[in-house]
């Protein structure tokens, strides 16, 4: 008995050591900086990204600053099991969801996020759950979010 929960233990170990700080990676920015520039029409320096494991998949992180408080925040989940993956992506309720009407992708807007508001579009596709996040928009000025919005939904979905 005392050797199992040894075991068990060194197990729990080893898994908490996998799923450890995000490291460098390129492939989390798969977004040209040409191309955002392009679609948002801001000037952004080029992506920096990083790569977390942990247990049942990975989360890609790219941010591309801008001047000020511009910037673009890439995310994107990959699930080991796509279908818990849509299943938790159809219970995220961070802030407010608003569906973006006749959208393949499951795509919608998230709002009322506190401090972290800005025009933020998550969709699910191909087992992957994306959020791309513009700061930098003045979310209390109705004609900047749907200007920002419609420039947000002219990017290429991902993968």
């Amino acid at each position: 008995m005392k050797s199992v929960l040894v075991g068990t233990l060194l197990l729990g170990i080893a898994q908490l050591s996998v799923a450890q700080r995000p490291q460098p990676s390129r492939g989390a920015c798969a977004f040209t900086v040409a191309e955002l520039e392009g679609a948002l029409d801001a000037k952004l320096e080029a992506g920096r990204g990083s790569e977390l494991v942990f247990s049942g998949g990975k989360q890609l992180t790219c941010t591309y600053r801008g001047k000020g408080l511009v910037s673009v925040l890439l995310t994107q989940m990959h699930m080991d099991n796509p279908k818990s993956g849509e299943d938790s992506f159809d219970r995220f309720a961070a802030g407010t969801m608003e569906p973006v009407a006749g959208d393949k992708d499951k795509a919608r807007w998230q709002l009322g996020q506190g401090d972290m508001t800005g025009v933020t579009l998550h969709y699910w596709r191909s087992g992957t759950s994306y959020q791309v996040r513009v700061n930098g928009v003045d979310v209390k000025n109705k004609s900047a979010v749907e200007a920002m919005r419609t420039r947000v939904l002219k990017l290429r979905r991902l993968p």
